[in-house]
């Protein structure tokens, strides 16, 4: 999903067929006396696009669906509801044939949160009317914030609420839905964990709609010392209400950060990095891999070598056992041969004091994105390969920092904004091969400039030849939403 709260004057959305140079083959604008969508959803159904916001300029008081088919021409509009102060959209989502749009409001007598779902098809035919979805006491007691994840063929839509009560056991409420948008299965997972010492990582769902989770178990209310948590995995059978648990040891070393896939046999790969000094620093990489009865058919961890770690230390920090630190893991790719490629970024914060014109001392906070690695991991996890994407970004705004990722047949495309020294500011690509071969630093358009910002965090891979990117420029207030070949 993509999800943008449009502040500005101006929308251009533009498809673009090139990665040398913007080619707009279709445009959608909202002038200054349009009404601006909150959010904004890719139906892949149609290749049509969902927004979602006011359907008004001057009220926000009736929330709409505004449908724009594949060339961005407007094709129908629904108002979904009426606001009363009290409601807050929790998300939108496309799933088949259907647009989803889940809301939840506070019942101040009652004391309690319930969340209702609307559903639409792609012609506008309203299938559901504000189905009650749950009813939960007010999150000043237990936080429900309704999130969301789609399986991996995306045909299967997970809702759930991580159900959050110091005194009680983990538990997780969700909910399932298919391709058709019927409602499929509902449940709770409990954990056998108190809540305050269980930190849930990622949660996804498998093609069967079945639900497995990556947690965190802290021993001593979360303490933060480098031996005080275990990470598990579980896997929860939505069919039969029961769940299966893994502790994943790895004895004297300690994990640093780990991440998992699954398959289309929900076959689970868990992958990230090790340290032999601390949960802060990284010295090598763990791959398991989990069969669908969770017997553990591969365990292998590896150093990294000499010839990779000198591309950030010096021969000496090697010889003393230097670790790499601030590296984190962003994202595991499965390969067809059962091998994964991990991404990890280097990012760290740092603060300074200044005096401002009045005289008074002020704190900055610069978040800092550098250096990219990708690690190519074998079937049977070994190393082949690193790649490393050097790159310096600094900012007191993190959501314009940082890169978005795009999967294509042969490469991995990794894309971001920066200014090479002596270069002019664009958003660049660097492809990385399957052997590991990374090409130079491309600008991916024509005419960027200062006055644009590049926002990675609401990009979207759609295809396995196409993803959309997302970008402003300040000085003419126009949010572009371009849609490009990875290919």
């Amino acid at each position: 999903m993509l999800r943008i709260i449009i502040v500005f004057t101006h929308l251009l959305i533009a498809l673009c067929l090139t990665t040398e140079a913007q080619q707009v083959i279709a445009q959608l604008d909202f002038e200054r006396k349009d009404a601006k969508p909150m959010y904004y959803e890719y139906c892949p159904a149609d290749g049509g696009l969902a927004t979602l916001g006011p359907m008004s300029a001057r009220s926000t008081r009736f929330i709409g669906i505004n449908k724009y088919d594949a060339a961005l021409q407007h094709q129908w509009v629904k108002q979904v509801f009426e606001q009363n102060g009290r409601r807050n959209i929790d998300f939108v989502t496309a799933i088949g044939s259907s647009i989803f749009v889940f809301v939840s409001e506070f019942f101040p007598r009652e004391k309690v949160i319930k969340t209702f779902y609307f559903k639409y098809d792609l012609e506008g035919n309203r299938l559901v009317n504000g189905d009650i979805l749950s009813v939960y006491p007010n999150q000043k007691k237990q936080k429900v914030d309704l999130q969301y994840v789609l399986s991996p063929n995306k045909k299967k839509l997970l809702c759930y609420k991580n159900l959050q009560s110091r005194k009680e056991l983990e538990k997780i409420l969700y909910y399932v839905f298919d391709e058709s948008g019927d409602f499929l299965q509902n449940g709770e997972i409990s954990l056998k964990y108190p809540d305050q010492k269980f930190s849930i990582r990622r949660i996804k769902v498998s093609n069967q709609g079945n639900i497995f989770i990556l947690g965190k178990h802290y021993k001593e209310n979360r303490v933060k010392g480098p031996r005080d948590f275990e990470y598990l995995m579980y896997r929860h059978d939505t069919q039969t209400e029961t769940g299966k648990e893994v502790n994943i040891d790895l004895g004297t070393l300690y994990i640093s950060d780990l991440a998992f896939k699954l398959d289309k046999f929900e076959n689970i790969y868990l992958a990230g990095f090790y340290s032999k000094r601390g949960t802060d620093q990284i010295t090598g990489t763990i791959f398991q891999k989990l069969n669908p009865e969770n017997d553990v058919e591969i365990n292998s961890t590896e150093e990294f070598g000499e010839e990779f770690l000198g591309k950030f230390l010096s021969s000496g920090q090697i010889n003393r056992g230097r670790e790499l630190k601030n590296f984190y893991l962003n994202n595991i790719i499965l390969r067809s041969d059962g091998g994964v490629v991990l991404l990890a970024e280097k990012y760290y914060i740092t603060y300074t004091n200044f005096r401002d014109i009045y005289g008074y001392w002020q704190e900055r906070e610069l978040y800092h994105y550098d250096d990219i690695i990708v690690t190519s991991i074998s079937g049977n996890g070994q190393i082949e390969w690193h790649a490393v994407v050097d790159k310096r970004q600094a900012g007191e705004n993190p959501n314009n920092l940082s890169y978005f990722s795009a999967i294509g047949s042969s490469s991995t495309y990794l894309i971001y904004e920066y200014k090479p020294q002596g270069g002019s500011i664009n958003i660049y690509y660097n492809q990385v091969g399957i052997e590991g071969e990374t090409s130079m630093r491309k600008p991916l358009l024509k005419d960027y400039r200062y006055s644009h910002d590049f926002y990675p965090r609401d990009c979207e891979q759609i295809n396995n030849k196409e993803a959309i990117m997302v970008y402003y420029n300040k000085r003419s207030k126009t949010l572009s939403v371009a849609r490009t070949l990875i290919e």
